[in-house]
């Protein structure tokens, strides 16, 4: 008896220790941080990937400076040209890499031409088509053909070896410089030094992603370092999710040593574009993204808490009936 007796013990004792690891890992309130002590190597070699981005970013600050320059890619038609982008990009479940890439080569190729071309009508689909094909072949393992890729309201529809030539010339123009940094490229570095536990981590970088895929479409932003952007994103969901972890505040804009002022600017523009950004919603929809601050709109962005999909709603009247409706009925 003595034995079974403490055999049910060890059980009991075993059972407890299994729930606790379990309610440490999954439950949503915990605000302790990792406590395991980091290998000197790990920090050695992040503390080198973060100056490495942070010094590649800088080789392209004169052409983020040549946007801030050009009219063209303040108006409608960079708006439009993204927001098809990221309607394209949810339709075909790409990351959230891919939509940021091909915004980048679209206004990194706008920046490197005459702007007098980018006023033909049909010039920034065509190139938004482009850039989004190369994006995905970077970042995707699974790249739909080009008449496949054109989906989402496409004012205009173009042939494939239309689109393969914008191609070479977006590449050409770019000198085939198809990997730049983006805010995407520091959020996971970042948050690693935040030293947040599992749920919270994944958590915030949800968080982080839907904040920039809903201010990429605002032109106001190409002035801004992707250190910069990623810096006022994340000081933006720490500002939303305390007190469970504000206090990180000081630890974010030590870890990258980087000009305040700018993040604070940008902190203060996100805060003034992103202020309705709805993160507990479990509705999934998708519909136009705004196409200006200033527009009739009513936006959510939603997504599972499960599922660390992304999507937007809003009323904002659409165009006449899509290509999409056509190209999803065929491939059902």
């Amino acid at each position: 008896m003595t034995h079974l007796h403490q055999q049910q013990q060890q059980k009991t004792i075993l059972l407890d220790s299994l729930y606790r690891e379990e309610e440490d890992l999954f439950t949503e309130s915990s605000c302790s941080e990792n406590k395991s002590n980091p290998n000197p190597n790990d920090l050695l070699w992040e503390e080198g990937e973060l100056s490495s981005l942070l010094t590649k970013e800088t080789e392209s600050k004169i052409s983020y400076n040549v946007l801030e320059k050009n009219q063209s890619l303040t108006s409608s038609r960079r708006e439009e040209a993204v927001e098809w982008i990221v309607k394209a990009t949810a339709y075909y479940s790409f990351s959230a890499q891919t939509a940021f890439l091909a915004v980048n080569y679209l206004d990194s190729f706008f920046s490197s031409i005459d702007q007098t071309q980018s006023h033909k009508p049909w010039m920034n689909q065509l190139v938004a088509v482009a850039c989004l094909s190369l994006a995905a072949k970077v970042e995707e393992t699974e790249v739909p053909l080009l008449p496949d890729l054109q989906v989402e309201e496409s004012r205009y529809v173009f042939e494939s070896k239309t689109v393969q030539r914008m191609e070479l010339l977006v590449l050409s123009t770019l000198e085939w410089k198809m990997n730049p940094v983006t805010p995407f490229s520091f959020l996971d570095c970042i948050t690693r030094r935040l030293g947040l536990k599992n749920f919270l981590c994944l958590e915030f970088l949800r968080r982080c992603e839907k904040v920039l895929l809903y201010i990429i479409t605002d032109s106001r932003f190409i002035g801004y370092l992707p250190s910069a952007m990623a810096s006022a994103t994340m000081l933006h969901v720490l500002d939303r999710l305390k007190p469970c972890i504000g206090e990180k505040y000081q630890d974010l804009l030590g870890i990258l040593g980087i000009v305040k002022d700018k993040v604070e600017e940008c902190y203060r523009l996100i805060q003034e574009v992103a202020w309705n950004i709805d993160f507990r919603s479990n509705k999934r929809k998708f519909g136009t993204l705004p196409g200006s601050p200033t527009g009739v709109m009513d936006v959510s962005f939603s997504s599972d808490s499960s599922n660390d999909s992304w999507s937007v709603a809003t009323s904002v009247t659409s165009s006449p009936e899509p290509l999409s409706k056509k190209t999803r009925e065929s491939r059902e």
